[in-house]
């Protein structure tokens, strides 16, 4: 996409933001917003002095997160390939997952607190939990879209599983692995947050809490748009990468042809 382009496809909702940002801060002047909103302003003002603190928070929050996609990615791999190779467990499998995304993380978080303790592990564990069933989904539904006549050459050509799950599975499901990679990335962040809920020493959900606790409103809301900031940030970076890789793949594999 050119620079012209990008501008053109930004443009509409940044003024969006802009227009909302200043009725906001129009309201609260007037008294229209209740003591829990603060203006846009009084949130840009503790900046500054918050500053170290969200970059402390935001990291024990980041790692975290990002530990636990990577583990929930390697399992939906993992079920997604016994899945595609054995007969009769695409099922059972799928059903799993479906079982794991409908108990409510608020409810899992206070056993597995239980079960694993405080600290990182149990943080992991829930980010894990809450962004696994869309990469199994995705991950399933990507290994079966493989054309059947290149699933007839690749029987003819007698490859074995490896071969057609490197070969033919993985590069067809790309669209769908990385529309899925789009969607648990912003719910591990949500799964995180969660679990620091329990009483972590470092994390946003953490900060979240000591502001809730001091009643400092504009902390609460600059935490909160902090996290929807990486959880963005999170999605446009695999949309990026999803851009590059797949537009890349096409040519690339022509071009050893």
């Amino acid at each position: 996409m050119t620079p012209a382009g990008t501008l053109r496809s930004i443009a509409p909702p940044a003024a969006v933001m802009v227009a909302l940002l200043a009725l906001m801060e129009i309201a609260k002047a007037a008294g229209w917003l209740p003591i829990t909103v603060p203006a846009p302003s009084q949130v840009v003002a503790v900046i500054p002095a918050q500053w170290d603190n969200l970059v402390y928070h935001a990291g024990g929050t980041l790692r975290s997160a990002l530990l636990g996609y990577f583990a929930a990615a390697c399992a939906a791999l993992a079920l997604a390939s016994l899945a595609l190779s054995r007969e009769g467990a695409e099922r059972p499998i799928l059903s799993l997952g479906v079982l794991i995304d409908c108990v409510p993380l608020i409810a899992l978080a206070p056993i597995f607190v239980i079960w694993i303790g405080q600290g990182s592990a149990l943080y992991i564990t829930i980010a894990g939990i809450s962004s696994f069933f869309p990469l199994l989904l995705g991950t399933v539904q990507g290994f079966k879209a493989t054309d059947r006549s290149t699933r007839e050459l690749f029987h003819v050509m007698a490859a074995n599983r490896w071969q057609r799950l490197r070969l033919l599975a993985v590069p067809s499901s790309l669209p769908y692995l990385f529309a899925a990679m789009k969607v648990a990335a912003p719910l591990a962040l949500l799964g995180t947050l969660i679990a620091e809920w329990m009483g972590a020493e470092r994390g946003l959900g953490a900060m979240i809490l000591y502001a809730l606790f001091s009643f400092n409103v504009p902390v609460v809301w600059l935490t909160i748009v902090t996290i929807c900031g990486l959880s963005a940030g999170a999605y446009g970076l695999i949309a990026l990468l999803e851009a590059r890789i797949v537009n890349w793949g096409p040519k690339g594999v022509s071009g050893h042809g």
